[in-house]
């Protein structure tokens, strides 16, 4: 499953590279300032491509959206397979290849996991108009301030709340897709909502698995900033070693994502027998 999600990752990133370095290629190929743009950020360079290179850069836009809506298709197709491979070995002796498997879980979740994402928008503007309200209370606080210490720690206290509040809706989606496949229920919405007793009850249970993951995902990252920088990429062997540090971080991101999700469902299913009645009863209850 790393490995598939290892692919999925190459292949979109593989479009976007060819795709936008095609064309800084294009529109710097006769510039002074084509080599310093690349290296380094250049302002005039670039306001001067979106001044004479606007209709591309519309183009490429519109591509790079359409990317990311496939992306996010391909992740609902991804989790559903994956979520299935994890639960299987639970529910029958039975062994089985990884190929089929993963197949019949894409197609059993899909259409599911796509309704997920439609019901999860719930969440996501929950988390829009949590941030508006913090962007309210702020601003008069800072509007006009000299005190640049006080600036600095509201505006990072925002930041925390608002990745906070992101992470949270994140996590209570992946306990719903646990939820349904565990349950295999075709009430997404019940699902969805039946979540979110379970999760603000463990709440910190719950946050602890999320963000010992998130956490050794900012670590991974860590050491792969502090290789890029210590490998000076000047000649083929130093480009090939930076070549094979970030797939190796490519894959140590779908190894975070495979291990957070097998460690969710696992919480999942051990807290089962200790539901409250009243989970209980939401549980059996057919909508």
């Amino acid at each position: 499953m790393v490995w598939l999600l290892w692919l999925a990752n190459v292949l979109f990133a593989s479009f976007i590279y060819f795709s936008f370095s095609g064309f800084l290629g294009r529109v710097l190929s006769h510039r002074t300032a084509a080599q310093n743009f690349l290296q380094t950020f250049d302002m005039n360079t670039f306001f001067e491509l979106i001044t004479h290179n606007g209709r591309e850069i519309n183009t490429l836009i519109s591509f790079a959206t359409l990317l990311l809506f496939g992306y996010v298709l391909v992740s609902v197709f991804l989790n559903g397979g994956i979520l299935f491979v994890l639960i299987h070995p639970k529910r029958t002796e039975e062994k089985r290849r990884f190929a089929p498997l993963f197949f019949q879980g894409v197609g059993k979740f899909f259409g599911r996991f796509l309704r997920l994402l439609i019901y999860s928008l719930i969440l996501w503007l929950g988390v829009i108009a949590i941030n508006l309200i913090l962007h309210l209370i702020l601003t008069p606080i800072t509007k006009g301030g000299t005190n640049e210490s006080l600036m600095f720690y509201l505006a990072l206290i925002r930041v925390v709340i608002a990745f906070f509040f992101i992470f949270l809706a994140k996590m209570i989606v992946d306990y719903a897709r646990i939820k349904i496949v565990i349950d295999d229920t075709r009430h997404v919405f019940r699902s969805l909502f039946q979540v979110l007793g379970f999760v603000f009850r463990r709440l910190g249970s719950t946050l602890a698995i999320y963000y010992l993951f998130v956490l050794t995902a900012a670590a991974i990252l860590a050491v792969y900033w502090l290789a890029q920088k210590v490998i000076e990429t000047h000649s083929l062997l130093p480009i090939l070693l930076a070549f094979l540090t970030g797939q190796i971080f490519i894959l140590s991101r779908g190894w975070i994502r495979v291990g957070l999700q097998a460690a969710q469902m696992e919480f999942f299913q051990s807290a089962m027998p200790t539901l409250s009645p009243a989970e209980k009863n939401l549980t059996a209850v057919d909508l």
